[in-house]
């Protein structure tokens, strides 16, 4: 499920509140539609003009400079479309997919936790690439095929009788209604492929996962048979899409294209027989028919990108909408202060808080302590906006860090770790940070230094090492509430002075609450309150000058 570390650092790397983008095609991409329909259009009068030309030759007329110069208009307006579209879709991609993962940041461990990491993997790897390809490339295609017609039209009277003209534009109304017919026929068929793809995606991404304990537990070929039987219904699904596909190109190419050009083909000899057009000017009509279809026959041709693409954009959408935008705090006017009132959250039957009561002072070093399961960590996740209250209210003076239990590192460099905190950090801050967390001699000895690789989890460092990692990155983001949750856990006696001393060496501008088991980290700490019973209780303490 989407939680663990991620959402944990997201929380103290991300704002409190992330203004979620509309969903809306973004401006790159927009104007990249825009752009490709235009070049469409001029692809398509340079191939008017190579085909008028070519049937002034047929009837004597020389060479023109329109054989010349259509040609080459075609050329360049393919090359900057191509260019074009795929910088848009870049673009795009990028964008939805970075609007997918602020959403489960700002939604927090619980909400966010219903969704399986598979299917949010899906969703914003190749559910994001087919609904850009639906909203960049094949939309373009069809408002070029809508609009390009009528270029071909005004050529076709133009250069041969306007009433030919008008005979085939009174043809053209019925590909869109074929295709709109398709559309809505397929819609379901679209849904359930996207919902195939989905499941395959969360099934692979949790059998990925936990391939050790299924492998302890013997369970592995059974879980690779329901692999088996999500992958065949993924298959039977795009099958069923690329039917649909092929019967649309069918229609289109066996009626439609074929009545076109028949129809024009027999206007057009009976004109040249009667003397009322010339050869060349017959043969252009019927060039001019076929280019008349291709924009057409490109929609045809990629209808299954559209309804992968609209069932792509659906599920996206879905995932949006079904997470809460609203705060898990309320801003505080005083910078570094916390304040709980009324505070009550229960796990189904099970109250963690009620009616809880607590405040922070700016500066104040407080520990949390308590019982496994009293609520500590949950307490910290309130504070830290990860979860919301069902009652009461939280208000929290700025933004926070968190320091977890598991922390969370990324396969790349030192500094590539530090940078998410803040991407715009210097190298002297990076090592400002790392020498605040008792860190810097250590990678200083590493033969890369802050360009040293690592491991997805902090593979190549000790547990103490990451831990510390982690902590430097919570300084670096220049937030003042830093919030650890059992910092200690999981290290050799030795890394834990180290942290407990970087902790305690951070002036009095930082906030920092603490949830512990150890004694040892409770002596420079100004306050200690217990989590019992579903209540925050002060305790009495003799603070280490």
């Amino acid at each position: 499920m989407v939680r663990l570390g991620v959402l944990s650092m997201a929380h103290g790397l991300t704002s409190t509140h992330v203004k979620v983008r509309q969903s809306k095609v973004g401006g790159r991409a927009r104007w990249a539609l825009v752009l490709s329909v235009v070049l469409t259009w001029f692809s398509v009068i340079g191939m008017c003009m190579a085909i008028i030309g070519a049937g002034r030759i047929i009837d004597g007329g020389g060479v023109s400079r329109w054989i010349i110069v259509g040609p080459f208009v075609v050329m360049v307006s393919f090359a900057l479309r191509g260019w074009v579209l795929a910088g848009g879709q870049v673009a795009e991609e990028r964008r939805v997919r970075r609007q997918i993962v602020e959403r489960v940041f700002q939604a927090g461990e619980i909400r966010a936790s219903k969704f399986p990491t598979g299917a949010v993997v899906g969703l914003a790897t190749e559910s994001a690439e087919k609904m850009v390809a639906f909203r960049v490339g094949f939309m373009s295609q069809i408002v070029a095929s809508l609009t390009s017609p009528l270029l071909v039209l005004v050529a076709m009277g133009w250069s041969s009788r306007w009433w030919l003209a008008a005979v085939v534009a009174a043809m053209l109304p019925i590909v869109p209604l074929v295709v709109g017919g398709f559309r809505k026929v397929m819609v379901r068929v679209s849904h359930g492929s996207q919902d195939a793809r989905k499941a395959l995606a969360a099934d692979y991404m949790d059998a990925l996962r936990a391939l050790g304990t299924l492998q302890l537990l013997g369970a592995s070929s059974r879980v690779a048979q329901r692999l088996a039987a999500r992958g065949e219904d993924n298959r039977v699904a795009v099958m069923q899409l690329l039917r649909g596909n092929q019967l649309i190109l069918f229609v289109i190419d066996a009626v439609f294209s074929l009545a076109i050009v028949a129809v024009s083909a027999g206007l057009a000899l009976f004109q040249v027989r009667q003397g009322v057009l010339t050869p060349g000017q017959g043969i252009t009509v019927i060039a001019l028919s076929i280019l008349l279809l291709e924009p057409m026959d490109h929609v045809g041709a990629f209808f299954y990108v559209g309804m992968a693409g609209w069932g792509a954009q659906r599920g996206i959408h879905g995932f949006i909408s079904s997470l809460p935008t609203g705060r898990a705090h309320v801003p505080s006017t005083q910078p570094g202060c916390i304040t709980m009132q009324d505070v009550s959250f229960s796990h189904g039957d099970c109250v963690v808080l009620s009616h809880a009561q607590l405040e922070i002072q700016r500066g104040q070093r407080v520990a949390i302590v308590g019982r496994s399961g009293a609520g500590k960590s949950t307490l910290l996740s309130l504070i830290a906006g990860m979860k919301t209250p069902q009652a009461g209210a939280i208000t929290r003076g700025g933004d926070c860090a968190v320091v977890a239990q598991h922390t969370w590192l990324f396969q790349g460099t030192i500094a590539d770790n530090l940078r998410l905190a803040r991407p715009e950090a210097t190298e002297e801050e990076m090592w400002q940070a790392l020498s605040s967390a008792q860190l810097a001699n250590e990678i200083r000895t590493m033969p890369a230094g802050l360009s040293t690789l690592i491991g997805e989890f902090g593979v190549g460092l000790s547990g103490g090492q990451a831990q510390r990692l982690s902590l430097a990155r919570a300084l670096i983001s220049g937030r003042r509430i830093v919030l650890f949750d059992e910092p200690t856990a999981h290290v050799d006696l030795a890394s834990e002075a180290k942290i407990l001393d970087a902790i305690n060496n951070l002036g009095r501008d930082y906030t920092v609450v603490m949830v512990t088991h150890r004694d040892t980290s409770l002596a420079h700490m100004d306050r200690i309150v217990r989590v019992t019973n579903g209540r925050i209780e002060e305790e009495e303490h003799q603070h280490a000058h």
